[in-house]
């Protein structure tokens, strides 16, 4: 084979799995939102902080190394709102139905479940603590807001 033909085959990778790699870095730490209206809540209620308005729910597995990191993010943020929001964190291996039933295809995966078992939103992989700053935030304006409704 030609030297420069190598070359080129060389190149194209390379850049082909450097944009793989920005392509997935990307989609780190990206939320989504979806209402639930089920009864009862999805969660199990022993799976959550009993002391807390939200719980920062984290599933985990056995071999990730961003799981670590973000229980350092989560961990922190439940600290900076005590009664408000708490963190809990779960091995996939431990709850495959529980994984399964909230289609959990990644780890590290959030999701912000209210008191109630509700899943309020979810984390996709691992995010950047203004990240989860604002997801709570958006959720006690969200629990505000339901709150006030009743008082009208």
């Amino acid at each position: 084979m030609e030297p420069i033909v190598i070359l080129l085959l060389l190149g194209g990778l390379l850049v082909g799995a450097t944009l793989l790699g920005f392509a997935w870095q990307v989609r780190q730490g990206r939320v989504s939102r979806q209402a639930s209206s089920k009864l009862p809540g999805e969660v199990p209620l022993e799976l959550l902080d009993a002391e807390s308005n939200f719980t920062l729910l984290q599933f985990s597995g056995p071999f990730c190394s961003y799981c670590e990191a973000m229980r350092g993010v989560l961990s922190r943020a439940a600290d900076n709102h005590p009664g408000v929001a708490g963190h809990r964190e779960i091995d996939i291996q431990d709850y495959p139905e529980l994984t399964s039933s909230l289609r959990i295809s990644q780890t590290p995966t959030t999701l912000i479940v209210t008191h109630t078992g509700h899943v309020w939103s979810r984390i996709h992989g691992a995010a950047k603590p203004p990240v989860v700053e604002q997801e709570i935030q958006l959720a006690i304006a969200s629990r505000k807001a339901a709150s006030d409704e009743y008082l009208i």
